[in-house]
């Protein structure tokens, strides 16, 4: 199988109790961008929106990030983006599994009126759109930069492939193909709209949670029914 990003410890060592040979290889690289606080009207923004764990991990390298963040409400995507702000003492008023459906839920809620986005370079233009649409105040720090590995060549077939991203999935189809047997779990469903554009034909898994196990999980799970059939 294929991660097209570098697994943690964790992950490695469950993927081995499910008998699972992993090879990971990144076709994406981010680093944090210098962002000044103190350009934004923190008093206009009643909520602040993180779509990605980069965005969490390059906000708080910030030494003010506490204070902006201070009596605000939060949203977030399910997974490593919610639980990288649990680490860092911070729940989520509301969390969803996209971008898409954070943005209906915010909308739904009516407990904000402007939400302040926490992104990187890449983002997909989805939640500011819906939530402009709605009459919402809306604007950006981007706080990290994702450059896609478009360079990168492997040269084996897998029988499985892990996409964490749509950056990552268009760095990996740049380069490279994969046959119709290929099984690929994507993290989302955005992830996976965008490999279906560029494959249509791509056999495409979801797993029950947006995470590297939960990704695990939904291929062992798919191989066992598939032998057992």
């Amino acid at each position: 199988m294929l991660s097209t990003k570098t697994l943690g410890s964790d992950a490695l060592a469950f993927a081995q109790t499910k008998n699972l040979e992993v090879e990971c290889v990144d076709f994406i690289e981010t680093s944090g961008l210098a962002f000044n606080i103190e350009l934004i009207n923190l008093s206009v923004f009643d909520a602040i929106a993180f779509t990605s764990a980069n965005a969490v991990k390059y906000f708080f390298e910030n030494n003010r990030a506490a204070a902006l963040i201070k009596d605000k409400q939060v949203f977030a995507l399910e997974g490593k983006t919610t639980s990288g702000l649990l680490t860092r003492g911070i729940t989520t008023n509301i969390q969803a599994a996209s971008a898409d459906e954070l943005a209906d839920a915010i909308i739904k809620s009516k407990t904000s009126h402007a939400v302040l986005h926490l992104c990187g370079t890449l983002r997909l233009p989805v939640l500011g759109d819906k939530l402009k649409k709605a009459g919402f105040d809306y604007a950006e720090i981007v706080v990290y930069q994702t450059i896609i590995q478009t360079g990168k060549k492997v040269n084996k077939s897998y029988d499985a492939i892990l996409f964490f991203s749509p950056s990552g999935v268009e760095g990996f189809m740049e380069q490279n193909n994969f046959g119709g047997e290929t099984v690929c779990c994507c993290i989302g469903k955005t992830t996976a709209h965008t490999l279906k554009e560029k494959k249509n034909t791509a056999n495409i898994i979801l797993p029950e949670q947006p995470s590297p196990l939960s990704m695990l999980s939904a291929v062992s799970n798919h191989f066992q029914n598939h032998h057992q059939s």
